[in-house]
């Protein structure tokens, strides 16, 4: 995948400006005691996963103290531009299309991957060069539906259906890019010509707009929304959990995300940062998360039969999940976000 992507970075930058941050704020020094590394992560399931799982063995195994910044990806980028000379993290989790943004900012140090060498077990979809991270988790969107209101779709197609209601993901989502493509390239349209996926959203005879992956379960939860491209594993979370819901890869195929590291260009210890980020690449590391049904991207990680059928897992399907054209959709997000909320809501 390409990483020169030029964007309006109007809205990154202004994000930046609240947070008001100094230039040299969080600086990951190095004590004189153990070294210490700053790793930007997520919270809620992901910060507990590595909690239990992680931290402790990698603080005792390699003598380096470990904090998590718990930060979204709206002003991980800002801090970055605003730390000069050095990050205020020494790790930072993100989805490839943050990557490609911070690639294009010239935020990220030189590929590490020939000195990790955990990253030759990881499917060549899921590290560079062909994504702008190195990949720990694969993530599907799947066509999550009721099979009382839409029995057996084949299609991303039928999300048009008559009868039904469908759930729509907003566009300040990778997700909502992504069906926005999708929507596009059905009706003849590209990643440049989005405009058959605009007039297709239009098309549906009930749907409603969901925010974030929180307001989608709620959505279904409640019934009130049919059908929609979810995040597979979410999806397999509330058939878990009893709510009347299947999933399916529709003919047309699925796209999704990778999600992974990246170490800013002015970390304070690279060596101990390619330390952490070789961990997330590692079978342990992938395993823990598995167990909360994020998809690996190391070829030996072995998830017994049950659990491994909830999974984008193996090769073939790992390499199956394609990613939107970013380089296309990127530039454009700001003029589509201005559009969205003029013709979508």
């Amino acid at each position: 995948m390409k990483t020169t992507t030029r964007w309006n970075r109007r809205r990154i930058l202004a994000a930046g400006a609240a947070t008001g941050l100094a230039a040299g704020l969080g600086a990951p020094a190095i004590g004189q005691g153990r070294p210490r590394i700053v790793v930007q992560t997520f919270g809620g399931l992901f910060e507990k996963t590595i909690r239990e799982n992680v931290l402790a063995d990698f603080e005792k195994d390699h003598g380096i103290d470990v904090t998590l910044a718990i930060e979204d990806d709206t002003t991980l980028l800002p801090k970055l531009r605003a730390a000069r000379t050095r990050a205020p993290f020494d790790v930072c989790t993100v989805d490839n299309n943050i990557a490609i943004l911070g690639a294009e900012m010239g935020l990220w140090a030189p590929d590490q991957s020939a000195q990790m060498p955990n990253a030759a077990d990881i499917y060549k979809t899921s590290k560079p060069p062909m994504t702008a991270n190195y990949g720990c988790i694969v993530y599907e969107y799947a066509l999550v539906y009721s099979p009382k209101k839409l029995p057996n779709p084949t299609s991303w197609g039928d999300l048009w259906q008559d009868g039904i209601v469908a759930g729509v993901p907003h566009i300040t989502q990778s997700y909502g890019l992504t069906f926005l493509y999708i929507a596009s390239i059905l009706n003849g349209g590209s990643g440049k010509n989005l405009d058959p996926g605009f007039a297709a959203i239009k098309r549906l005879k009930k749907f409603k707009v969901y925010k974030n992956v929180s307001e989608g379960l709620s959505l279904f939860q409640q019934g009130e929304i049919d059908a929609a491209l979810y995040y597979g594993h979410r999806g397999q979370q509330m058939i878990d959990m009893g709510v009347p819901v299947l999933k399916t890869r529709p003919k047309e195929g699925t796209w999704g995300q990778r999600t992974g590291m990246q170490i800013p260009k002015n970390t304070a210890n690279l060596d101990a940062a390619r330390l952490w980020v070789n961990t997330t690449l590692g079978v342990p590391y992938q395993t823990a998360f598995a167990k909360n049904l994020y998809s690996p991207t190391n070829r030996k990680v072995v998830l017994p039969p049950e659990l491994a059928a909830k999974h984008v897992y193996g090769e073939a399907h790992v390499d199956s999940i394609r990613e939107v054209p970013w380089d296309d959709l990127l530039p454009q997000r700001d003029a589509l976000l201005e559009r969205w909320t003029r013709e979508i809501g």
